[in-house]
């Protein structure tokens, strides 16, 4: 077998140490090599994303199953509560309601004491939970005075009319120093001291780009950033989507490239634009799942909503795309709605979107295939393989670690192959007595890093490919040997498969 062969040769080499030959494929050419043996069907499956059955009908709560949900441009924003696993829907149909309908069925458990609300060109119309279960209502405010409000209910069950029926605090109410805010608008923190804090932006072109961050703590302190460098001046990136990445980031959207924006004191920096796919998708929201940082999007004229890996922030990588709606739906002229991440355990979340005037759609979202790299049989002369970190698309760091090595071997050697022998291939015929070959090396035999205190490693840097979702490559390591006739010895085999 060509391990055998290969391993021979190795050995007779008349080369000065290493005695091993120069291999001619590097750590690039090996993961290319990999994927060019690739079948397509074995990458189609990147994530999944089917319906939440048990939400509505099939994964639809369609326009008219609950009296708040209609096709009449009233329902623009809605938001998940973490605390209860619920949803916070923003209505306007009959009147002004902030509705709570169960995350799992999309039943309506009731409305939120709403007394007090007034004011702006739509009293409300988005929604934000924090970590802690505070619910946040903002309003649309359509010039620099505003004023621009956002109300306060602690949580679910001291808010809603049958409960502690309290009606709302006002959190913020001020200018927010742009021409218009509130079409769209996050809240992020709540959790681990980070104070709580709102991100709105409107469609306006009187400062070009920009948006607003505020606390809300009733402080009503805000800073607004305009004619963010980098965006355009005709319309606003910021103007129908906006999520937070992180207590500095955020990420925002109107008619043009996807903005990656950071903000610090009164400076904003956009440090990455991407392509979203389609000019109607703009409603967003971020999550990190599975180690992976994911961004859903809807489009607001179809209703399909889709999730990008952004772990390459201007390259991002569509993993998959779904439409839980049916029928002819009603038209968005607005180009409004929301998007919310739900429960998250492990690679598994639930999604939930909205277009206006088409229903909300719950997801089952998961990311497959996994990564994995799991070792199997027994080296010989106490040789061992093992990985830093896993084979992950996008894993820089990930290592072959050669442990053992003996002290007369000052380098180690990994062999790769495309298939794992889970039982190994006896190598005693070959005077290498006690040792087995774990692959059939139809990739390559390459020389690691130098060994230090009997560890040698391996560098493989991972790149953020799809191309490599689902492939999977054999390893074992080999070092010279005192305790074999042909001098050699074998590690345990690992099999790496790349995925999330």
């Amino acid at each position: 077998m060509r391990l055998v062969h290969r391993l021979v040769s190795a050995r007779s080499s008349t080369t000065p140490v290493p005695p091993i030959a120069p291999m001619t494929m590097t750590r690039t050419s090996l993961l290319a090599a990999v994927a060019a043996l690739l079948v397509a069907p074995s990458i189609l499956a990147q994530a999944t994303l089917p319906p939440l059955t048990t939400f509505g009908t099939n994964g639809w709560l369609a326009p008219g199953s609950i009296p708040q949900l209609g096709t009449a441009n009233n329902e623009r924003g809605f938001a998940y509560n973490p605390v209860t696993n619920n949803l916070v829907l923003v209505s306007r149909t009959g009147g002004t309601n902030v509705r709570v309908l169960d995350g799992n069925s999309g039943a309506d458990l009731g409305g939120l004491n709403v007394t007090g609300i007034t004011g702006g060109t739509l009293a409300v119309n988005m929604a934000g939970v924090a970590d802690d279960g505070s619910i946040y209502v903002a309003n649309l405010a359509t010039t620099v005075a505003g004023p621009f409000k956002v109300y306060k209910w602690d949580s679910e069950a001291l808010g809603l009319t049958t409960g502690g029926n309290t009606p709302p605090s006002v959190a913020f109410n001020a200018s927010a120093g742009v021409t218009r805010a509130g079409d769209s608008f996050a809240v992020q923190g709540g959790s681990g001291g980070n104070p709580i804090q709102f991100a709105a932006a409107g469609s306006n072109t009187v400062s070009a780009s920009n948006f607003a961050i505020g606390t809300l703590d009733g402080s009503n302190a805000v800073t607004a950033y305009l004619s963010v460098p980098g965006t355009v001046t005709t319309s606003n990136d910021y103007r129908l989507g906006l999520t937070f990445v992180d207590n500095n980031t955020i990420i925002g959207r109107g008619d043009n490239p996807a903005r990656i924006t950071t903000f610090t004191g009164p400076t904003a920096t956009v440090d990455a634009s991407f392509a979203t796919g389609s000019a109607a998708r703009r409603a967003m929201d971020y999550a990190v799942i599975g180690g992976r940082p994911l961004l859903a999007m809807i489009d607001t004229n179809s209703s399909q909503v889709v999730v990008f890996d952004l772990t390459v922030p201007n390259a991002p990588l569509q993993l998959v795309t779904a439409n839980a709606t049916s029928g002819t739906l009603a038209a968005n002229g607005n180009g409004t709605g929301n998007v919310q991440w739900g429960a998250i355990s492990g690679t598994v979340a639930t999604l939930y979107a909205m277009s206006s005037n088409q229903g909300i759609q719950a997801f089952t979202f998961s990311l497959a295939p996994l990564a994995s790299a799991p070792t199997y049989g027994t080296g010989c002369d106490g040789l061992l393989i093992g990985t830093n970190g896993n084979p992950s698309i996008g894993n820089a760091g990930f290592q072959l670690v050669v442990s053992n090595v003996p002290v007369i071997s000052p380098v180690a050697f990994v062999a790769f192959g495309t298939t794992a022998i889970p039982f190994g291939f006896d190598l005693t015929p070959f005077d290498m007595a006690g040792c087995f070959a774990y692959n059939a090396l139809d990739i390559d035999l390459i020389p690691s890093g130098p060994v230090v205190g009997g560890t040698s490693l391996f560098p493989l840097s991972i790149p953020n490919s799809l191309g490599l979702l689902n492939a999977s490559i054999a390893a074992q390591g080999v070092s010279l040997s005192l305790t074999t006739v042909l001098g050699l010895a074998t590690s345990n085999g690992v099999n790496m498969v790349f995925g999330f």
